[in-house]
């Protein structure tokens, strides 16, 4: 009598573990029960105009030359000659990730590599587009 209760036992941890697994990994997608009430906040469009504050205000003048900023930083690159005709995409992750891509002639590590965190993203688009209305 115990050998059958202990196999009935068996039988059923087993058909319990067989439906724990089945219901593991079933990777299915759920949609929203109801409406999604609200919208999501639209990005202002870049503003030149901030950029040049956000320039002067992070002190990218004191170590780039940008002639439109009148900035002669000589520790990194010249920005009118490094940025010109470089899309916006270069010039955020030359912001963001400045050890990327180095400009022959400087060492990495030298660009602080915080203004991903630092920046705002509105302060980010700000300055990649007065950079780049200022190489052209």
């Amino acid at each position: 009598m115990f050998s059958r209760l202990a196999a009935v036992v068996r039988a059923l941890l087993i058909v319990l573990g067989v439906l724990l697994l089945a219901g593991c990994g079933g990777e299915e997608v759920v949609s929203p029960t109801g409406s999604v009430e609200g919208t999501l906040p639209k990005a202002e469009a870049a503003n030149p105009a901030n950029g040049k504050t956000v320039f002067a205000g992070n002190g990218c003048g004191s170590c780039h030359t940008l002639k439109e900023a009148g900035a002669a930083g000589k520790i990194g690159p010249d920005l009118d000659e490094g940025l010109k005709d470089e899309d916006a995409e270069f010039i955020k992750e030359s912001i963001t990730d400045p050890n990327a891509e180095i400009a022959d002639g400087y060492q990495p590590n030298v660009m602080p590599q915080t203004y991903d965190s630092q920046l705002t993203s509105q302060q980010l688009n700000d300055l990649v587009a007065y950079l780049q209305a200022s190489t052209k």
